[in-house]
């Protein structure tokens, strides 16, 4: 129970991207990981029919409830969770990441900010330096509270291949923002999830010091 998984609801329109979810939960449950996973406790922006892709007027979901789909075990609020209790993040793509985590998101003349429960949990990762997984679109709500232009990276030359951030311990996959097949994806969020698991390792032994006593 070492690695936090964040959602933003279900679906990959107006949530997390069901795949993308399902996928991490694979990878880290073949290295022996039981996540813990969670999501903010609070009212999508938007809803979208996946069918027809058209907006859902006047239904009104909630993410925590939404996201709760997506894992078969218990889900948490992200204000039941405590980030000092985590070594590691994960944040699966989908739109849900972008417009349920933040404000203001591609609207013109709005400037783009994320919610303050969601900015306070992820910053303790990137003070601490604590690993974080960003699968696609997972990445925005930490580049956003990086400061960071939000631009489309080229895809890297095979699914297997993961960005990595040594000085933040941000680790980043395309997914289907790059792949269509599954199994393409599926190799890229493995690769993320060991690389995180290795980062997690550095990390511990650099706390613990040369002689293994804990700093």
């Amino acid at each position: 129970m070492r690695i936090g998984v964040l959602l933003g609801g279900c679906g990959h329109y107006d949530g997390t991207d069901v795949c993308e979810a399902v996928l991490t939960f694979l990878a880290l449950e073949e290295e022996g990981e039981k996540p813990v996973v969670m999501a903010p406790r609070r009212p999508q922006v938007r809803t979208v029919d996946h069918l027809t892709w058209d907006a859902i007027v006047g239904e009104e979901r909630d993410i925590l409830r939404e996201s709760a789909r997506l894992w078969r075990g218990r889900i948490q609020g992200l204000d039941e969770v405590r980030p000092d209790h985590l070594e590691a993040l994960i944040i699966p793509g989908g739109y849900g990441p972008v417009v349920n985590f933040s404000t203001g998101f591609a609207k013109t003349g709005e400037k783009r900010a994320v919610l303050p429960e969601v900015e306070t949990f992820v910053s303790h990762f990137l003070e601490q330096r604590k690993p974080i997984g960003c699968i696609s679109l997972g990445e925005i709500p930490v580049r956003t509270i990086l400061g960071q232009e939000i631009i489309m990276q080229a895809p890297p030359a095979s699914p297997d291949q993961v960005r990595v951030d040594r000085d933040r311990a941000v680790v980043h996959t395309p997914g289907f923002s790059a792949w269509e097949r599954l199994r393409d994806v599926q190799a890229g969020i493995r690769a993320l999830v060991r690389q995180v698991l290795e980062m997690m390792a550095d990390r511990a032994a650099g706390l613990r010091g040369p002689e293994g006593a804990q700093r």
